[in-house]
């Protein structure tokens, strides 16, 4: 896969910053040369500590924190449903039960809200949003990290379906357990923003 990039018109916070990452943990061996596009929170990477427990496989702290952060980009000029796609949010979790609450509540919150926007990490597969959140559930320290770090392929797709901002939701102790994710973390820290 070969991407364009010109360091002369890239910062250090970059929409490339995703594709490197993506680069980075499946090995592709890309060479990035497309014009970076920031987001309009001003980083392109956010990781959210987001406790919260379990109650019926759902996170419902982390429900709270999507819609929030939603809120937030709304603010900022994204947008629910475009034509397009330019400029919408999708929202992502590697499980059912935390897509059917998300679901839900962003549905009663904003009534123009596409069922389309929110889904498993296998549903969004070959589509992209301008801002992607990824709600981890990850809560606890017994929630398994197995799922989702057993092969880089789950979290690549999660983190490439996003061209310009990409947002890491959870428990982000627990979420640097992992292998993948540690990598994910580290990441954000590095080249994004930590909330």
């Amino acid at each position: 896969m070969l991407l364009y990039y010109n360091t002369d018109y890239c910062s250090r916070h970059t929409a490339n910053d995703i594709a490197n990452f993506c680069d980075r943990l499946c090995n592709y061996g890309m060479v990035i040369k497309t014009e970076p596009k920031a987001s309009r929170l001003g980083t392109n990477l956010i990781a959210c500590n987001v406790e919260g427990k379990l109650e019926n496989n759902v996170n419902w702290a982390e429900v709270n924190a999507v819609e929030a952060l939603i809120d937030e980009l709304l603010k900022a000029g994204y947008c629910l449903n475009s034509p397009d796609s330019d400029n919408t949010i999708g929202v992502i979790s590697p499980y059912r039960r935390q897509v059917d609450a998300l679901t839900q509540r962003l549905k009663s919150r904003w009534s123009d809200f596409s069922p389309k926007s929110v889904g498993t990490v296998h549903t969004f597969q070959g589509g992209q949003k301008s801002v992607i959140i990824f709600s981890t559930r990850q809560c606890s320290a017994t929630d398994s990290l197995w799922f989702i770090n057993r092969r880089p392929n789950l979290l690549n797709v999660a983190v490439s379906r996003a061209r310009e901002l990409f947002i890491l939701a959870g428990n982000l102790g627990r979420i640097s357990e992992g292998g993948h994710t540690k990598e994910l973390v580290e990441y954000i820290k590095e080249f994004g923003e930590m909330r």
